[in-house]
């Protein structure tokens, strides 16, 4: 498991000024939609488990 602050997260993988809200990282981490977890008050993304696509044959193979 390879975790990531959420704010971290937020500034590496989205262009800037095209982040996502923090409230909506959080809600996508708490309703499941983005694989992470919560410790403390700290929100974490779990890289190792982030789709890379929409297939999900290709996510299987890519895992691999």
């Amino acid at each position: 498991m390879k975790l990531i602050k959420a704010t971290q997260f937020r500034t590496r993988y989205f262009e800037k000024g095209s982040e996502p809200d923090m409230k909506t990282l959080k809600r996508l981490i708490d309703d499941g939609e983005l694989p992470g977890q919560k410790f403390g008050t700290i929100y974490y993304v779990d890289l190792d488990r982030i789709k890379i696509s929409t297939n999900p044959l290709v996510n299987k193979v890519l895992a691999a």
